[in-house]
């Protein structure tokens, strides 16, 4: 009886330790603030290996309202194209860090992490992979207003510096 009690103990200690820790506000307020369809104009780089005048990304719940599950989208003139990328957006219990995935044509993969640098900024590294092995690394910096969001997109040079790439500015649709 006395070994069942002391195992017990351990047993309700352990669980009462392990709810101690919960995914962060920043993040489920991240997710809360991103559910929906944002547009961002692309005219600044439309070319003919480029035609979409406009770039779309939706965000959904994914199961419990702690994870999100998106898609990139290209438009010409307010039509769909088709989707360039899948998405999901999580918190890793185990390593205490927010998750996001990528995963585009041809078997492409990003995975990294996100975190905050203020209230209103975010900022994403990703490992991007291609079936053959070549990988790279990618930043984006993502600044929140209201219904507005600004994302910076940064290549790393061969010297391992972050490099400014495309800046957009999305608006929410719904």
């Amino acid at each position: 009886m006395k070994k069942l009690s002391i195992i017990l103990i351990i047993f309700i200690t352990s669980l009462a330790t392990a709810q101690e820790k919960k995914i962060p506000e920043w993040f489920l307020n991240d997710l809360e603030e991103s559910i929906g369809t944002w547009i961002a104009d692309n005219k600044n780089y439309v070319s003919e290996n480029e035609p979409f005048t406009h770039y779309g990304i939706e965000w959904s719940w994914g199961l419990g309202k702690t994870t999100m599950k998106g898609r990139l989208f290209g438009l010409i003139d307010g039509e769909e194209q088709g989707d360039f990328w899948e998405f999901r957006q999580y918190w890793d219990n185990v390593n205490e860090v927010a998750v996001v995935e990528q995963f585009g044509n041809g078997g492409m993969i990003g995975l990294g992490s996100l975190h905050p640098i203020d209230e209103y900024t975010t900022e994403s590294v990703q490992t991007f992979s291609l079936p053959n092995g070549n990988s790279w690394k990618d930043r984006h910096i993502s600044i929140r207003k209201k219904t507005e969001l600004i994302t910076t997109s940064y290549k790393m040079d061969s010297e391992g510096k972050w490099v400014e790439n495309r800046t957009y500015s999305w608006t929410k649709k719904n």
